[in-house]
């Protein structure tokens, strides 16, 4: 994974990989935080007699001077010179005082300037030599001078290549400038050479993490609890691995045991009150929001989901005020500004201000627009204008070679389809509620052919011509994708990615008994939904930061949509966002007759059973809330803003019977 690299989830998620010395959120905040660099390599500690020092520079400098077993408090050493004197005057001044963020510095100061002193006085081995200039990395670390101490460790190893001290620091420094994979090859060579260091063995897993490898990560983790059941950095990271395997419950688990070792770890609660808010249990999100920031008032996490409870519970002011001061601070990196940004708007947008409001969406998208430009290229793959294009000329041809109506007892894949913003999450809640119902969401089931059919040259032509076995191999993999999802226990399964509307002509061919469900939604306020959205950026994706390039994506992709519904063989039933809303219960009731169940009012219940479960899309805030009407007719107080794409929309405006 790249280190800049966001979770497959929407924007306004925090990213939760959080090593290296840094936080990293989707792209969250730009503050230091550094649990495992000052005690990952043990050795790196100074000897006084047979006392050594293991403790964390955090522990050390919560205990009173006179009690620590320091240098300065058991041995009168010779200080060389008056400058010498009087950094460690300065330093003892600062340590009695307890002066922050100077304290952890001042320890590796302090033991340079010993070691120093030592071989002055007493000459030194090879081995303190090594420590002393261990000692200086460190220091060097811990002033954020990485470049020198990534120098002094590669000094060290051209005379020593097997000191395991210097490859550990060297290994996390590598982690910390992005190179996971040169990480981790130093950070196991370090393991082989002194085994079973808790500390080493978390900052490895870190590294395997970020190499994607979470398996791996999660086996070192469980091997180092194992051994040290009690260490609380090792059950963070196994945290935040359990959240990059979207796990979340295992994750608040893991939270939870790290928070009871260490209820001081400011960022175990911020990042324990994001997942709270991700799913739905806004009161304890609050609390542990609240937590976070008694600890840690700066801590950006803490902050954007306090704000983001506040507005969920109709705090709106409250939440304004957060992100306005989080603006105003000026230490926002850019990708956090754009999400701040973002959600200031929703905030604005809940206050009836919407001439401010758009201007911070506009605002926020232009940042993201900026730090995305090299990274999505919106011209290529499946979901391209281009492939929209050119399935949408291929529907004549395929039209011809269709293979007939399908009979209305056979069951295929069922479908859930529309575009993004148009009610899909919505509905896809509600019919989940059935007993006999299961949902996956935004999976790529449809991997094997969008390759073979949509990007391979000549793909189209081979899809007009398919014939019974070839068909058959590609219903094998979806089904193989399918239970790779962890469904295909129930008697239906619900397929819910918005964009596979794209591919209705592949459906339609592949899957002649497939059953889809297309939801509609006025276009305008759809735009505008997405344009005003937190998406995960992809290609796909990243047409919504332009609000005229929303339009015109919009369009392609309905237009084949919708001639894909109307002349390809195709057995689906169309439902409005608007009728959904505003009167359920019939509409509910003629889905779950087309899908061949039995009606359950399960269904119409389904809010009791969204708090505590996992929404993996970005309307997982509106899906929660009581049905509402508020958002049908938005667009209107937003008529100014939109006019550049009005006549880009009225065609489907017309067509769909939204004049």
């Amino acid at each position: 994974m790249r280190r800049d690299q966001t979770v497959r989830r929407s924007l306004e998620e925090l990213d939760c990989r959080r090593g290296w010395g840094h936080r990293k959120m989707t792209g969250h905040a730009d503050r230091a935080r550094a649990p495992t660099l000052s005690g990952i390599m043990e050795g790196i500690v100074l000897r006084e007699g047979d006392l050594r020092q293991k403790k964390t520079h955090r522990q050390q400098a919560a205990e009173p001077l006179e009690e620590q077993p320091s240098i300065i408090a058991t041995r009168r050493l010779h200080v060389p010179d008056e400058y010498m004197r009087v950094e460690m005057s300065h330093d003892h001044t600062a340590l009695r005082s307890g002066q922050q963020p100077e304290t952890t510095k001042c320890f590796a100061r302090l033991r340079a300037v010993c070691y120093i002193a030592a071989r002055e006085r007493h000459g030194v081995t090879p081995d303190e030599t090594i420590r002393h200039r261990l000692a200086v990395a460190t220091r060097h670390l811990q002033a954020g001078e990485n470049g020198t101490a990534a120098r002094e460790c590669e000094s060290i190893l051209e005379a020593h290549p097997e000191q395991p001290e210097a490859l550990g620091m060297l290994g996390v420094l590598r982690g910390m400038a992005g190179d996971a994979e040169a990480a981790r090859e130093l950070l196991l060579r370090a393991n082989e050479l002194r085994p079973g260091s808790p500390r080493l063995l978390n900052s490895l897993a870190m590294a395997c993490m970020e190499t994607g490898d979470l398996p791996a990560a999660e086996r070192w983790l469980r091997g180092c609890l194992k051994r040290v059941p009690g260490f609380a950095p090792a059950w963070y990271t196994l945290a935040l691995t359990k959240e990059q395997q979207r796990d979340l419950h295992a994750a608040v688990s893991c939270y939870e045991r790290t928070l009871a070792l260490d209820p001081g770890f400011a960022d175990a609660w911020s990042n324990l009150a994001q997942i709270r808010e991700r799913l739905n249990q806004l009161q304890l999100a609050g609390e542990a929001a609240g937590r976070a920031l008694a600890l840690d008032p700066a801590n950006v996490v803490a902050r954007l989901t306090a704000a983001q409870v506040d507005g969920r519970l109709g705090r709106h002011q409250s939440a304004r005020e957060r992100l306005e001061s989080m603006i105003e601070d000026g230490t926002l990196g850019t990708t956090n500004e754009a999400i701040v940004r973002s959600r200031l708007a929703d905030s604005l947008d809940a206050l009836d201000l919407p001439d401010e409001a758009f201007a911070q969406y506009a605002a926020a998208n232009r940042i993201q627009a900026r730090t995305a430009e090299a990274a999505y290229q919106i011209d290529a793959g499946p979901y391209s204008l281009d492939a929209v294009r050119r399935l949408a000329t291929a529907i004549d041809r395929l039209a011809d070679h269709a293979v007939g109506t399908p009979e209305p007892e056979t069951e295929g894949p069922f479908f859930l389809l529309g575009f993004p913003r148009s009610g899909t999450t919505l509905l896809d809640r509600m019919l989940s509620a059935h007993p006999a119902v299961e949902s996956i969401e935004e999976q790529e089931t449809l991997a094997d052919a969008q390759r073979d059919f949509v990007l391979a040259h000549g793909g189209l032509d081979r899809l007009r011509h398919i014939t019974e076995a070839v068909r058959s191999g590609y219903v094998d993999a979806y089904r193989r994708r399918v239970a790779d999802a962890g469904a295909g226990r129930s008697p239906v399964v619900l397929d819910k990615l918005p964009l596979h509307s794209i591919f209705l002509p592949v459906i339609s061919a592949v899957f002649p008994d497939a059953r889809v469900i297309f939801v509609i939604r006025d276009p305008r306020d759809v735009c505008l939904s997405c344009f005003m959205q937190r998406f995960e950026l992809n290609t796909a994706m990243a047409h919504f930061l332009d609000l005229e390039l929303t339009a015109e994506y919009y369009v392609a992709v309905m237009e084949l949509a919708l001639d894909s519904l109307d002349r390809l063989p195709i057995r689906h039933l169309r439902v409005r966002y608007e009728d959904l809303v505003t009167d359920p219960a019939p509409n509910l009731r003629d889905l779950i007759g087309f899908m061949g169940l039995d009606w359950d009012p399960a269904v119409l219940d389904y809010r009791s059973r969204i708090e505590g479960s996992k929404i993996d899309t970005p309307s997982y805030r509106q899906v929660s809330r009581p049905l509402y009407r508020s958002s049908i007719g938005r667009w209107r107080r937003y008529e100014e803003q939109l006019e550049p794409i009005r006549e880009t929309l009225a065609p489907l405006v017309s067509r769909l019977g939204y004049d």
